[in-house]
């Protein structure tokens, strides 16, 4: 299968980007790679989407891939807050311009999904918070909780996250991947999000979906990973995708 090059502006700022070279149907599947990774690494994920029947678009988040500028270098070096706080910045940046591509999508009568992996998922998160357009939201591996473990007080971009703001997140649709042994992102902030959640949905059960793999890490196990893979592609089947 093949992936074409193209350049989207959004957000008025020129990002590279990877679709499938064949448009299937009328949706789209916006995937949100990891930390220190770039789009490439969800080739994968655009070919089993294709073999799925879904069309799909890949971005670099800021400064990762071809928009590295020695962002990450300097978050690498930073402390340990200063560089949260650097984190949080791609996340909101990140989920600022998903806002403009799924705008674009939905303007063109496209059904549209986000899916997003480790910090693809907090950015998932992020727009969320943001823009609730989307048709799914479907994060993976990721903490909805922004808010840094220590005894802070917390800033603005901290209470910023779905956990603090559940009455905001309702009606969104949710499908939600949890690894509960998750030593990379703790697993705790999903969980309590769930719970918070979930009374918002008590007439609409079926718009939030949660699936938590307890012994599966950050690098899920692989019978754990085609799991949640094929319970996604049923959700998206299943809603017209």
């Amino acid at each position: 299968m093949t992936q074409l090059k193209t350049i989207l502006n959004l957000n008025s700022v020129d990002v590279p980007a990877l679709v499938c070279s064949k448009e299937i149907g009328n949706s789209v599947i916006i995937n949100l790679h990891g930390l220190d990774v770039s789009k490439e690494v969800n080739i994968i994920d655009m070919d089993r989407l294709e073999e799925a029947g879904f069309w799909s678009v890949t971005i670099d988040a800021p400064h990762h891939g071809e928009r590295d500028d020695g962002y990450l270098d300097i978050m690498r070096n930073a402390n340990k807050r200063e560089a949260y706080f650097m984190f949080l910045s791609i996340i909101q940046q990140e989920a600022t311009e998903v806002t403009d591509l799924v705008k674009f999508y939905k303007s063109q009568g496209k059904k549209v999904a986000v899916y997003g992996i480790s910090m693809g998922a907090y950015a998932t998160y992020s727009l969320m918070m943001i823009n609730r357009e989307a048709d799914l939201f479907a994060p993976f591996m990721g903490n909805p909780d922004f808010r840094a473990k220590g005894n802070f007080i917390y800033s603005l971009p901290e209470i910023s996250g779905p956990i603090d703001n559940c009455d905001k997140i309702f009606p969104a649709n949710m499908f939600i991947v949890n690894a509960g042994s998750d030593d990379v992102v703790d697993p705790e902030g999903a969980r309590r999000f769930y719970k918070a959640i979930k009374p918002y949905y008590k007439d609409n059960p079926e718009k939030l979906e949660y699936l938590e793999y307890p012994e599966s890490g950050h690098l899920m196990r692989p019978n754990d990973w085609f799991d949640a893979w094929d319970a996604l592609i049923a959700r998206l089947k299943r809603e017209g995708f």
